[in-house]
């Protein structure tokens, strides 16, 4: 399926505003609210988007982000990333080129809880040969969209450590 004006507008307006009905949507673009609801069924099927809610993590308590870079003894990639991916604090883990092997995203609501991860998580994995963070001061564009944040909310009521 190759997208067109259409589906790329429909795509941007539920960007911009996820709860637009499909009769907003069909008068922001100029087409019929059937078009709407048709176009919106082949994006999901399609795999092109998905409908989901993006917390808002501050509001949450979650206001720390580091970024992970981790040198990972190659043999064991696979394995770290999967032990990693497994964390609800991280929200993001991949297997990137350069100096590192692996960048994770941990978010947590304190920088003692990012400490505990690097400590008691992290340092337990040992093919993690070298780490190196980097810690969010200010976010000037984006937020938690990408990142996979459902391990870190379905766990949102279980004590810190």
């Amino acid at each position: 399926m190759k997208l067109d004006k259409i589906d790329r507008e429909l795509i941007l307006g539920l960007q911009k505003n996820g709860r637009r009905s499909y009769m907003q949507l069909a008068k922001m673009i100029g087409v019929a609210e059937g078009t709407i609801r048709n176009r919106l069924k082949k994006l999901m099927a399609g795999g092109f988007i998905k409908v989901t809610a993006i917390p808002e993590l501050s509001s949450l308590g979650f206001s720390f982000i580091g970024i992970v870079g981790m040198q990972v003894r190659l043999a064991d990639l696979r394995q770290v990333a999967e032990q990693l991916a497994q964390n609800p604090h991280v929200c993001y883990v991949a297997n990137v080129t350069g100096r590192y092997e692996l960048i994770a995203i941990v978010v947590t609501k304190s920088p003692g809880e990012f400490a505990y991860f690097m400590e008691h998580v992290a340092s337990a994995i040992s093919s993690i040969l070298r780490t190196e963070t980097f810690v969010t001061l200010k976010i000037y564009k984006g937020s938690g969209e990408g990142l996979d944040t459902t391990q870190l909310i379905s766990n949102l009521d279980i004590p810190t450590p």
